[in-house]
C-alpha cells in the first residue's frame, strides 16, 4: 500500500513537471509574439502613410494642383504625421511600463489567469484598432514572469528566459514592414493574424495559470520551498527567540530589507550588476525611438 502511494506521488509529480515546462514553452511563444512589440512601433512608420493614417488633418487629404505647394504640402504633411507616430510611440511606451503598478496586485489579489483573461479584451480591441496593445503585451509578460514561481530552482532561468522573449518581440513590426513593402500581405491582415492570438492566450490561462476562485484550479501551487528553507535558516532557537522575535516586528520594513542577512551580497554581485547594466543598455533604444 505504501509503495503505491509512493509510486503515484511520484508520477504525478513527473505529470506536474512536463506541464510546468510545457508551460513554460507555450509562454515563450506568446511572449515573443505578443510581449514587447511596441518598442519595434518606428518600423511602421513609413507604412502608416500608405494607409491614410492622421492623413485627415492638417488639410493632408486636400489635392493640389501647384507642383511647389504640393511638394512642400506633401514634406509638410510627412513631418505632421511623423510626430503623430512619435507621439502614439510615446503613449505605447507608457501604457506598457505604468500598468504593471497595477497588474502586480491584482495579480496578488485574483491570480495570473483572471488578469490575462483582461489581457485578451485589450489585445482583441487593441489589434482590431491597432491601440490599446501595450497594455496586453506587459500583462501578458508580468503573467509569464510570474508562473516562474511555479519553479524552486529553475526560477531565476525561467525569467531569463521570459525577459529574452520580450525583447525579440521587438522584431515583429520590421517583419510587417518587409511583408508590406513586397505586397505579400496588408497590415489589415496581419493585424487579424495577430489577434486570432488571443486563442492561444486563452488556453494558456486555463492550462498553465491559476487563479483564486474555487474552479478549474491546477493541481499544483507555487513552489515555495526556497522561501520555506530561507525562512527556517534565519530562526533564532533557544530563549533569545520571543525577544528578537518581538524586536524584529517592531522595526520598519525597510530596516529588516537592510538587516537581512546577505541582501548586500547579493545587490552587490558582479552578475547581478552584469544583469542590470545589460538589460539597461538593452532597453535604451527602445526607450529613445519615439525621438529619433
Amino acid at each position: 500500500m505504501v509503495v503505491s502511494v509512493k509510486t503515484t506521488s511520484v508520477e504525478a509529480k513527473v505529470h506536474h513537471s512536463v506541464r510546468k515546462w510545457s508551460g513554460v514553452i507555450w509562454f515563450l511563444i506568446e511572449v515573443s509574439l505578443i510581449g514587447g512589440t511596441i518598442f519595434g512601433f518606428p518600423a511602421l512608420f513609413k507604412i502608416l502613410p500608405q494607409y491614410g493614417i492622421y492623413n485627415d488633418t492638417n488639410n493632408c487629404a486636400i489635392p493640389l494642383i501647384n507642383r511647389t505647394e504640393a511638394e512642400g504640402k506633401d514634406s509638410s504633411c510627412e513631418e505632421h504625421q511623423t510626430r503623430q507616430y512619435q507621439n502614439a510611440l510615446t503613449l505605447g511606451i507608457i501604457l506598457f511600463e505604468i500598468p504593471s503598478v497595477i497588474i502586480g496586485p491584482l495579480i496578488d489579489r485574483f491570480g495570473c489567469r483572471f488578469v490575462k483573461l483582461i489581457a485578451i479584451i485589450f489585445h482583441i480591441i487593441g489589434w482590431l484598432a491597432l491601440a490599446f496593445v501595450a497594455p496586453a503585451g506587459i500583462i501578458v509578460l508580468l503573467t509569464a514572469y510570474t508562473s516562474s514561481d511555479y519553479f524552486s530552482k529553475s526560477r531565476a532561468f525561467v525569467s531569463a528566459l521570459f525577459a529574452g522573449a520580450c525583447t525579440s518581440a521587438t522584431m515583429w513590426y520590421s517583419i510587417f514592414q518587409i511583408l508590406n513593402d513586397a505586397d505579400k500581405i496588408t497590415l489589415q491582415q496581419l493585424s487579424y493574424i495577430w489577434m486570432s492570438f488571443s486563442v492561444l492566450m486563452l488556453i494558456s490561462s486555463f492550462l498553465y495559470l491559476d487563479w483564486r476562485f474555487p474552479i478549474l484550479n491546477l493541481p499544483y501551487r507555487f513552489d515555495t520551498k526556497f522561501e520555506k528553507k530561507q525562512d527556517h535558516s534565519v530562526i533564532i532557537t533557544g530563549e533569545d527567540q520571543s525577544s528578537n522575535g518581538s524586536e524584529i516586528d517592531n522595526m520598519k520594513w525597510y530596516i529588516r530589507v537592510l538587516n537581512r542577512e546577505g541582501v548586500w551580497h547579493h545587490l552587490l554581485s558582479p552578475l547581478y550588476l552584469l544583469v542590470v547594466l545589460f538589460l539597461s543598455i538593452l532597453l535604451l533604444p527602445g526607450i529613445f525611438l519615439a525621438v529619433t
